[in-house]
């Protein structure tokens, strides 16, 4: 009889797709991808990506798109890639499906928590692209979201080039304090700097536990599971 895997999530940002100056790194592709290949042995797995690569709302300055519109131009960003990885997923040999919030005929499968449920334990890596669905949610919300609907054990975040949460931006200031450990009291009485204040709320209410580091590193999501690289822990 065969032992049921654990359940998790990943959410990496935009920014681990992205080649110098271009959109997309097949290099960098292919490095991610073979990560979820190796941790599927061990797990099952969902994932959402960020959008940043191709739009980041609050640094794009077009007058004529509302903060909604521009919101649902993200959420497009993220379908984007999460199809893009699917397809690199599937070319080493890794079976994926990619489901979304909004609509996609032909590209992607509508939202379905059944299908979902059925895909993951039959050992596919699911990809939750759109965000939400709606606008003036993160991505940070999604994942969270998503990870309670699939009941992950744990949700992995990377970042772009931070080890994981500080006090404040430690690119900026030499004396930014690391928080290897943090407890959802504390970064709401400390106001510590994680998630925005309603996807907080949203993990807080459903006890989740996060790994939060730095993407950039080689094999970073397989190494903040076994102890190989610093992260941040929020349970």
């Amino acid at each position: 009889m065969s032992v049921k895997k654990e359940r998790i999530l990943l959410k990496f940002s935009g920014g681990a797709l992205k080649g110098k100056g271009e959109i997309y790194s097949e290099e960098k592709l292919i490095a991610l991808a073979s990560q979820v290949k190796e941790l599927s042995k061990s797990y099952e797995i969902g994932i959402v990506i960020g959008g940043g690569n191709i739009w980041r709302g609050k640094e794009e300055k077009i007058d004529l798109l509302s903060a909604v519109q521009a919101d649902y131009v993200g959420m497009m960003a993220t379908i984007m890639n999460s199809y893009v990885f699917k397809e690199t997923l599937e070319s080493i040999g890794v079976k994926s499906r990619l489901y979304s919030a909004l609509a996609v005929e032909r590209i992607v499968e509508d939202y379905s928590l059944s299908k979902i449920e059925e895909d993951l334990s039959s050992g596919r890596v699911i990809i939750f692209g759109g965000g939400l669905g709606e606008p003036r949610f993160s991505t940070d919300s999604a994942a969270i979201m998503r990870g309670i609907e699939i009941g992950a054990k744990k949700i992995l975040i990377g970042k772009d080039g931070v080890e994981g949460v500080y006090n404040k931006d430690p690119n900026i200031y030499e004396d930014a304090v690391f928080y290897g450990q943090l407890s959802y009291d504390r970064i709401i009485s400390e106001n510590i700097k994680v998630f925005d204040h309603s996807a907080l709320n949203l993990a807080k209410e459903n006890k989740l536990h996060f790994l939060i580091f730095n993407q950039e590193v080689e094999n970073s999501f397989i190494k903040s599971l076994n102890g190989g690289i610093r992260v941040s822990e929020i349970f």
